[in-house]
């Protein structure tokens, strides 16, 4: 009976997240998980060509060119991935009516602008009442 209870009360705790922050939860395992895939594939591929060259079957300079390769493939792939994920966070949070920061600095400048015209109005009453 207590764990339902418990039950309950975590689902409403993860129902107050902020969808902002579940969102950051979800894309940061996704790059994480793609991070580590791109990692073990480095790994497996030396490994594989690292047996090539012990067999005969490989010289040591075409397994470091192939491997080499296989790196600037992932880095464009990578880079791709970045790009791709970048968008469709700039969307969702468009969706979400998320403002940027360049709307909030806007919004600050307009502020500070607004401030120092109160202000000087306030300055030019106070010269008047004297």
């Amino acid at each position: 009976m207590k764990d339902k209870k418990k039950r309950k009360k975590r689902k409403k705790v993860a129902s107050k997240k902020a969808p902002q922050s579940d969102l950051h939860d979800l894309t940061r395992r996704v790059l994480l998980a793609g991070v580590g895939a791109a990692a073990l594939a480095y790994d497996e591929a030396k490994d594989f060509l690292d047996r090539m060259v012990e067999r005969g079957e490989l010289a040591h300079d075409q397994a470091r060119e192939m491997l080499d390769e296989v790196m600037e493939e992932r880095e464009g792939r990578v880079k791709r991935v970045r790009v791709r994920v970048r968008e469709r966070m700039e969307q969702t949070l468009e969706h979400l009516d998320v403002p940027r920061r360049a709307d909030i600095d806007a919004l600050q400048q307009r502020i500070d602008q607004l401030t120092q015209q109160v202000e000087a109005l306030l300055e030019q009453q106070k010269s008047a009442a004297e």
